[in-house]
């Protein structure tokens, strides 16, 4: 057996089916697939038993409801694949992707493989380019920075050897566990990696009404077990490496995760969590040089000092949207924006939701700094706020008006698209 594909499945009945067709449609047949059925509640258990009986290929295998890491690690105990990969229930892979893969694995004698992340769905399709860098190289250093900025699993498989000699397994944790499994098996056995560049992993992005996906939701909860993650990360390198600059980068990677993953979404979340969100990166920053701090405000720019508690954002936003009346899919737009340090104002309550930066009153009573007025029908592009916001603090354009910041944030989206 070639390949052994774990897939941990919850509650998977709308696109269970599609995962399991495009692993059966694999050029490279030789594969076991492993499907975990965490305690679902729904018709997985029955999409699970109908592909059971028409394929030799998979394994069903049930457990009580116990998270995504108990069921990878649960399918760990049924791998005979000389490689095991881990593969979301509701991703696919390209159809020559494993093939390609075994291809490289035996021409280099590697005991991991990276290969390319394609996002699709909510937000559109578009490329990894950390993972598009990874799998260009036919040898990747263990200690390579790109690798702590590519925590996917579904992208890499590993020598099934390798990792049931190791005593690593999924932390119970619900965010980032696979970074913290990744990281801290590579630092144990010290793999031979390879990239192949001819392998693509698809990687679904939810919509609202989907359901949003644990990566992009938000709570105390997530924030803690990203923030345990992240320390058995940093923790398993210190053992590892004594050098001081990889280290940074962890540090690094963790603030920018915090603020990239979390505080941009922060309307999704309660103020306590915001305020913990804070809290987690002021302790980070507590163990940065003066190097890598600096490096962290260069990558915020269009957020300047994060402001760590949602009523002071709502009465101090950077930038006041006016819109008389917004419909539900304009008012889903904004709230999917990368620059969060906004307010709403309208004269009309439909399609509101209940939010500290909403104001049902006249445009004069805007509080940004910059003030836009949109029609509150087209959706706006999620990274409308944020090139509105680095033109306004920008010396070069900050000091244009109002209207020709947003017609030259248009401009520049439409070129960008």
């Amino acid at each position: 057996m070639k390949f052994s594909v774990i897939i941990p499945a919850y509650n998977s009945e709308l696109f269970l089916a599609q995962t399991l067709d495009c692993l059966l449609a694999q050029t490279l047949k030789d594969i076991q697939i492993i499907v975990v059925n965490d305690g679902s509640s729904d018709s997985t258990a029955d999409i699970i038993a109908e592909y059971a009986q028409k394929s030799g290929n998979i394994v069903s295998v049930y457990q009580p409801n116990s998270g995504v890491s108990a069921a990878r690690n649960n399918g760990l105990g049924y791998a005979d694949g000389e490689y095991t990969l881990f593969l979301d229930s509701d991703d696919l892979l390209s159809p020559d992707s494993l093939e390609k893969i075994y291809n490289k694995l035996q021409k280099t004698g590697a005991d991991m493989a990276i290969w390319r992340i394609l996002r699709f769905g909510y937000g559109g399709n578009e490329f990894n380019p950390v993972a598009d860098s990874l799998a260009k190289d036919d040898l990747i250093d263990c200690f390579d920075n790109r690798l702590l900025w590519n925590f996917l699993l579904g992208n890499k498989c590993f020598r099934t050897s390798m990792i049931k000699s190791s005593e690593v397994r999924f932390p119970p944790l619900r965010y980032s566990e696979d970074g913290a499994f990744i990281m801290q098996l590579i630092y144990d056995k010290k793999p031979r990696i390879t990239g192949v560049f001819d392998a693509v992993y698809h990687y679904r992005r939810h919509t609202p009404k989907e359901g949003f996906s644990v990566s992009q939701s938000i709570s105390a909860e997530l924030v803690e077990h990203f923030s345990q993650s992240l320390g058995i990360v940093y923790n398993a390198a210190k053992k590892a490496t004594d050098s001081e600059n990889y280290l940074q980068e962890i540090l690094y990677k963790t603030y920018s995760s915090l603020i990239n993953e979390f505080y941009r979404i922060l309307w999704r979340a309660d103020n306590d969590t915001v305020k913990l969100i804070g809290k987690k990166c002021d302790e980070i920053k507590a163990k940065m040089n003066a190097a890598t701090l600096k490096k962290c405000e260069g990558a915020q720019k269009d957020i300047g000092n994060p402001i760590f508690d949602k009523n002071e954002i709502a009465q101090n936003p950077f930038v006041s949207i006016v819109a008389k009346k917004c419909t539900a899919e304009f008012v889903e737009s904004l709230y999917a924006q990368s620059m969060p340090l906004f307010e709403l104002i309208t004269s009309d309550k439909a399609n509101l939701p209940e939010c500290e930066n909403i104001a049902v009153a006249d445009a004069k009573s805007a509080k940004g700094r910059i003030k836009i007025v949109c029609n509150g029908k087209t959706p706006l592009d999620s990274r409308y706020l944020k090139v509105i916001s680095l033109l306004k603090r920008s010396p070069k354009f900050g000091f244009l008006p109002d209207f020709i910041i947003n017609l030259g944030a248009g401009l520049f989206l439409k070129i960008k698209k």
